[in-house]
């Protein structure tokens, strides 16, 4: 009888502690349609646009159909074609698009400064990136950057990410802290 009193008791104790961690669940309703999810670049758009800024857009994008979602700010009667309005878009790529009285649209294509693509997550390009670029990177000042640069000049435009490891003044550590940006 104690036995059963006993377990009694535990079941009371613990039935709202069990009860409480489930938590309730809510059911929702199926969606009417799926997204599939597929990927994308950013691309930063300014110029004559009503919506300069930054779009992630799918990877197959043409420059000038990425144009008419920043909303050009008067109609477009045509984009001048040339190798940019007719190019996919690619992550880090600027686009400024110019609308001429006419109605004439142009499209410049760059890429993205390295600050902006620093904090958006977009992978610098090592052979590109200018002194000035790399002291934007954390553990690079002014010396280190101007080293990075002569040895790039030194042994050819097209080094590969560990090459940083033969700079004087980078090791392991720091090599770890800037490769990530690349």
């Amino acid at each position: 009888m104690q036995r059963s009193i006993v377990i009694a008791l535990a079941v009371l104790v613990s039935l709202p502690l069990v009860m409480k961690s489930r938590g309730s669940r809510v059911v929702s309703a199926p969606a009417a349609f799926s997204v599939i999810s597929s990927p994308t670049v950013q691309i930063s758009i300014s110029g004559d646009v009503r919506h300069p800024g930054v779009y992630s857009v799918g990877v197959n994008s043409v420059t000038s159909a990425v144009i008419k979602m920043a909303v050009p700010v008067r109609p477009v009667k045509h984009i001048i074609p040339d190798r940019c309005s007719s190019k996919v878009a690619e992550e880090g790529d600027l686009l400024k698009f110019t609308l001429q009285n006419d109605g004439t649209g142009i499209i410049l294509c760059d890429l993205m400064p390295a600050n902006d693509r620093i904090l958006l997550g977009i992978a610098l390009d090592i052979n590109s990136v200018s002194e000035s670029d790399f002291e934007l990177l954390p553990g690079v000042g002014p010396v280190m950057a101007k080293r990075i640069v002569e040895y790039r000049q030194k042994n050819g435009s097209n080094i590969k990410v560990e090459d940083l490891l033969q700079v004087e003044g980078i090791g392991e550590k720091k090599f770890k802290m800037i490769a990530k940006y690349f």
